[in-house]
């Protein structure tokens, strides 16, 4: 087993204007700050990496490429977290200026929740190739969501899942709207945990109490129960959740009717044997019915 290099926290936290703008995008920010900050004070070798994502992009707040910014003053405050915190605020004033009521921000639906998914899988992978031999690096990804799930998103969301299964990254989710098909999947897939929060004035204790540790340590602590899971799948052609369909076996798409052509990979399927005996049955019906 490798030495440990500390622990990676990639946090993504939703920025759609929209849903935002009927709640306090500050007071999560603020408890988002300070979840950063505990995370890189429990031990000097974590590290930290934070997106933000909305209907229009995935944007990285931090560390950047200026990431070495200084802030206004630094008396008092350990100036690792003056750096975190002043840059992820500039990042989030420059964010919320360029769109500024802009046409394409109005519609409710369509956050980018699997760019920013991915890109924090690629983020976690660059991380851990960067490492010595024999060293280890435990990674995990919080996300903060808010705004409802997009239904066309479901192929791409779940391809993340299980990359993020197959290269052992926890996924933690914190939901501080409507409950999250997606995300409940994604911490039961990944061995993360699922969180909703009614009441945002309460964040920073969810956050600190639930989401600081590590999984491997949940298990010694009374973490709140999980929640009952919908594994139900999207379909690809109407985007609604189906309990029995069928599914591409190239793609693993899933349509709710019989498809000759998958509309993902143009993988071409013959009907069914079900449904061509019905074809022939219903033909036979009406012949005898001509007869009579």
């Amino acid at each position: 087993m490798g030495d440990s290099v500390g622990d990676l926290l990639v946090l993504v936290i939703d920025l759609h204007p929209v849903w935002w703008a009927d709640h306090s995008l500050t007071g999560v920010v603020q408890s988002s700050l300070v979840l950063c900050n505990a995370h890189l004070l429990q031990n000097p070798l974590n590290k930290l990496c934070v997106y933000g994502y909305m209907n229009t992009g995935v944007y990285k707040l931090y560390p950047t490429e200026e990431d070495m910014v200084a802030g206004e003053s630094t008396a008092g405050k350990y100036e690792g977290f003056d750096v975190v915190n002043t840059t992820i605020l500039m990042r989030l004033k420059d964010i919320m200026l360029e769109c500024h009521d802009p046409e394409e921000h109005r519609q409710l639906d369509g956050s980018l929740l699997s760019g920013a998914l991915i890109q924090a899988l690629c983020h976690c992978n660059v991380v851990s190739k960067n490492l010595a031999i024999g060293n280890a690096l435990n990674s995990r990804i919080l996300v903060l969501k808010g705004s409802p799930d997009s239904r066309s998103q479901y192929m791409a969301i779940m391809n993340s899942i299980f990359a993020a299964q197959k290269n052992k990254v926890a996924i933690d989710s914190c939901v501080l709207g409507e409950d999250s098909t997606f995300l409940q999947q994604a911490s039961e897939i990944t061995g993360g945990t699922y969180v909703r929060v009614e009441d945002h004035g309460k964040l920073a204790q969810y956050l600190l109490g639930v989401f600081l540790m590590g999984v491997e340590f949940r298990k010694s602590f009374n973490t709140p129960p999980a929640s009952k899971v919908d594994f139900r799948a999207a379909c690809q052609c109407h985007s609604k959740m189906t309990d029995l369909g069928f599914v591409c076996s190239v793609c693993m798409s899933v349509y709710c009717g019989f498809r000759p052509i998958c509309m993902t990979c143009n993988a071409h399927f013959k009907l069914p044997t079900a449904l061509l005996k019905g074809k022939k049955v219903t033909g036979k019906r009406k012949l005898e019915n001509g007869k009579s």
